[in-house]
């Protein structure tokens, strides 16, 4: 269920919007009253004998004119104010991404932001573009109906004000809190289904290898069964809402015939009041389902609010550090309350290449996310040329620090761009020195495209060392002072191993170098090993 605060919150979002909203429900009010006030007049001369039939063309042609205006600016002006909504999310979401620390970033499953920016930002969209413009549409609508009304009879508008109010607001807050359970379940099941597809398909090779296809199927089959389920709960809800108010307007129009009779003495005036009652629903049966066509949306809602009250990054300004040294005292970290580093310290220099070795689940990838500021430690324990690296800018940092993983990620797109990170404006000189220091430079030279050559999907045109070195490559682009190679020589053979670690020590001078390895071989070039 979502809260009132979280309305607002998303109402907040459309603030600057107003004016046209405003006008979009004046359109509206106008266009649905066009079509009770029309129905009346025409019932109510058709009902007449003296009446000249020339009304009777008449009126709907100038009904269908002013409808038509009316509706057309309505849905402009409301589609208008949702593409601009849908603009102004996706900002909001892209600013947040950038503002947000890393290890918040990182804790999140990648599946879950592409459904954010996707599916549930154009879910937003239902809400803004179809739901605030009609539910003051209603509000208008059942007032100047009701005080209509009142001036043939009070008690007859109470009894119309009674019957709005049933349907278009009572049956949405009844049904509001199944209709987000069923809109939840189902975008957790989608969510679900796109993650692990997406895992699937990246590891369609170890599928085949290990002959693990009936197992995967039958996990899919599964996954897939339970989103089914979830699609027909929310479908079979909708339809239910759906029922009830269209069983409650049958009902309400009975009520409404029988108290037209005895509370009106003019035939005419029933049969007129009547067909205008009848045709004033559409309004009102929207909220009346609204219940069931915005059970996504409100989850889709949560979700976006959630992520814009994650804790951002905090700006500090020190921005113009050297990076000489890097000191680490009496750390400790922990995992679920199991001591992973306890009471550890040591000093890095510049021009140093250090390695890192101990016993698998000790703690050295541990090691290598706090020093990259990828998990959260308290202030006082790691500092660079004797400031604390909580109190260094984010930006400056990032700018300054590199991580290559055991299996570090390529983009599907050029090798330029694989190593400036699609920059602007690329400096040609470090690209092509960046190359070179790694030893790629003969190779993209062969290559037809040369640097504009596209790397492949999961890099299936490049070998497991050009991808390290690659990823080397980028490091040495962004100029980093400190470097971590976390077990990057674990998957390629030796020959791409001694080239990269040939390309480590000529570049070792300006940066602090850190290798994580089990590999004695690897740990060989460094200028000292410590273990954890």
């Amino acid at each position: 269920m979502i809260s009132l605060k979280n309305l607002k919150n998303l109402l907040d979002i459309a603030k600057n919007l107003k004016k046209p909203l405003i006008f979009a429900t004046v359109f509206g009010s106008f266009g649905h009253l066009t079509v009770v006030i029309f129905t009346f007049l025409l019932a109510y001369i058709f009902t007449q004998s003296n009446i000249n039939n020339l009304w009777l063309l008449i009126i709907p042609f100038l009904l269908a004119i002013f409808k038509g205006f009316f509706s057309y600016m309505e849905q402009l002006l409301n589609h208008y104010v949702a593409f601009k909504i849908l603009h102004i999310l996706r900002l909001k979401v892209m600013e947040k991404f950038k503002k947000l620390s890393a290890h918040n970033f990182i804790k999140t499953n990648s599946g879950d932001y592409m459904t954010l920016i996707t599916s549930d930002i154009e879910l937003l969209e239902v809400f803004y573009a179809h739901t605030i413009t009609p539910f003051f549409i209603n509000l208008i609508q059942t007032m100047v109906i009701t005080l209509f009304v009142a001036l043939f009879n009070v008690k007859l508008s109470i009894i119309i004000f009674i019957l709005y109010l049933i349907i278009g607001i009572v049956v949405p807050l009844i049904f509001k809190n199944k209709g987000q359970y069923y809109g939840d379940n189902y975008q957790e099941n989608l969510k679900n289904i796109n993650n692990n597809s997406v895992d699937e398909t990246y590891a369609i090779f170890e599928t085949i290898q290990y002959n693990n296809k009936s197992n995967v199927n039958k996990k899919l089959d599964d996954e897939t069964e339970q989103l089914i389920r979830a699609s027909y709960q929310k479908s079979k809800f909708q339809l239910n809402i759906t029922f009830l108010n269209l069983l409650l307007y049958n009902i309400s129009i009975l009520i409404f015939i029988l108290s037209a009779n005895k509370y009106l003495e003019s035939k005419s005036l029933v049969i007129s009041i009547t067909a205008m009652y009848i045709v004033s629903f559409t309004p009102i049966l929207y909220m009346g389902n609204i219940a069931a066509t915005l059970s996504q949306t409100m989850a889709a809602g949560k979700r976006y609010l959630n992520l814009m009250t994650l804790p951002e990054q905090q700006n500090n300004d020190i921005d113009n550090i050297p990076f000489n040294k890097l000191t680490i005292k009496n750390l400790s970290f922990s995992y679920d309350n199991k001591k992973i580093i306890n009471d550890f310290s040591f000093t890095a220099k510049k021009g140093e290449i250090i390695g890192i070795q101990g016993d698998s689940g000790s703690g050295k990838s541990t090691l290598a996310k706090i020093i990259m500021k990828l998990l959260p430690i308290n202030n006082n324990c790691i500092f660079i040329d004797n400031i604390d690296i909580n109190d260094i800018n984010e930006q400056y940092f990032r700018e300054n620090t590199s991580i290559i993983m055991q299996d570090s990620y390529l983009f599907n797109t050029t090798i330029k761009n694989n190593i400036t990170l699609f920059e602007e404006s690329i400096d040609k000189e470090a690209l092509d020195y960046s190359l070179d220091r790694t030893n790629l430079a003969k190779f993209v030279e062969s290559l037809p495209q040369k640097e504009n050559t596209t790397i492949s999907e999961r890099s299936s045109n490049v070998s497991s060392g050009q991808k390290q070195r690659l990823s080397t490559a980028r490091s040495l682009y962004s100029n980093s002072k400190i470097l971590i190679l976390d077990e990057a020589t674990a998957n390629i053979d030796i020959f791409n191993e001694l080239e990269l670690l040939n390309t480590l020590n000529n570049i070792k001078n300006d940066k602090i170098i850190f290798i994580i390895s089990h590999n004695k071989s690897t740990l060989s070039i460094c200028d000292r090993i410590i273990n954890i």
